[in-house]
């Protein structure tokens, strides 16, 4: 019986991808990424057979690169790991790329408190005086 669109089962196997990845980065990848590396998300489609990897890298945009190329390389022994760790019916072929949401938020945070703090310096000063009345 084929998978009708059933996206729990999607999601569970997201979740135990980003975990195996992110297990294999601390315990068995032998190089040293560059900066600090983490597995922001994973999205599959409904067959399993792909994973996007989306990658979040404390440090420069080089070194985001450079992380990025490096598991790409590297992605043949973490499909090996995941392999191994989880019972799947096919390893799915993983493919690398930057996760730039925090950047996002980051960015949007910032821009809502300099408007914040723009907003509270235009506030008339004489609304502590009415406060008293």
């Amino acid at each position: 019986m084929k998978n009708m669109g059933d996206g729990r089962r999607v999601a569970q196997v997201e979740r135990q991808i980003q975990a195996t990845i992110a297990q294999f980065l601390i315990k068995g990848f032998k190089l040293p990424l560059p900066g600090l590396v983490t597995v922001a998300s994973v999205k599959m489609p409904a067959d399993l057979r792909a994973a996007k990897v989306y990658i979040s890298v404390l440090g420069s945009e080089e070194a985001q690169e450079q992380a990025i190329e490096l598991l790409q390389e590297r992605a043949f022994e973490i499909q090996n790991f995941i392999g191994k760790e989880l019972k799947m019916r096919y390893c799915p072929k993983l493919k690398f790329y930057a996760d730039h949401t925090t950047e996002q938020v980051l960015k949007v945070e910032r821009i809502i408190s300099d408007l914040e703090a723009e907003r509270k310096a235009k506030e008339p000063k004489n609304e502590s005086e009415s406060d008293d009345e």
